[in-house]
């Protein structure tokens, strides 16, 4: 009796121990899908996922559901996830560098803070998304839809945001320091206190849903579209002539 009291405490505490790691290992195949770093599992379904913390560096998630997700703290640094589904996932603390988002829909999703600094995000559908204090520093955003987004106090600096739809987005003290907005549609967009110095807003739809003339940087120069046409000259007037 005395050995076995000695000793149950011991295997007690192992098989705690073995426990506890079977549960960090648990679901390592979702849906014949290997969660490890470098998995290839396009167009796989693991929507609704427990990936917490998981490790998926460099894995290729490309058109894969992904639609509410458990994604908090997940390692995803330069995993391929373009066209992907993540509507809905949760993405607090993510490590993001050098992800590839081209496409995904991430309507709605919460990157409040997250560090997308040079991630691919064209084309990508960030409607009503919480991008507050997001680091999106030279981040390919052209074409992206941010209707109703979340930007106050976002960093695109150098960000390309050709072509995107900021209708309706928060901008409040953004910084957009020579950020490329050519041809942006920024209707009703919220611009308080944004840094917009060496901007690019040629061709971009004004907050007051007026075109940016040419050489619109830094401001958007109206001007350069409200002039009056030109007096259609009459037969045979000489070029110039009243």
């Amino acid at each position: 009796m005395i050995w076995f009291s000695a000793i149950a405490p011991v295997a007690l505490a192992g098989a705690l121990a073995l426990g506890a790691g079977s549960v960090a290992l648990a679901q390592p195949e979702i849906n014949g899908c290997r969660i490890e770093s470098q998995t290839s599992c396009p167009a796989a379904d693991l929507a609704g996922a427990d990936l917490y913390a998981a490790d998926l560096r460099g894995a290729d998630l490309s058109g894969a559901n992904l639609a509410g997700a458990e994604l908090q703290l997940a390692d995803l640094r330069g995993a391929n996830l373009s066209g992907a589904n993540l509507q809905g996932a949760r993405l607090a603390g993510a490590r993001l560098r050098s992800v590839i988002l081209a496409d995904a829909d991430l309507s709605g999703v919460n990157l409040y803070s997250a560090e997308l600094s040079g991630v691919d995000l064209a084309g990508a559908d960030l409607s009503g998304a919480d991008l507050a204090n997001a680091e999106l520093e030279r981040a390919d955003l052209s074409r992206a839809d941010l209707t109703r987004a979340k930007l106050f106090r976002a960093d695109l600096s150098r960000a390309k945001l050709s072509g995107a739809n900021l209708t309706g987005a928060d901008l409040s003290s953004a910084n957009l320091f020579g950020a490329d907005l050519t041809g942006a549609k920024l209707a009703t967009a919220k611009l308080d206190n944004a840094e917009l110095t060496r901007a690019k807003l040629s061709g971009a739809e004004w907050v007051t849903s007026e075109t940016c003339g040419p050489d619109s940087v830094g401001r958007c120069r109206l001007d350069g579209t409200a002039q009056p046409p030109a007096p259609q000259r009459r037969s045979g007037q000489p070029e110039g002539a009243a």
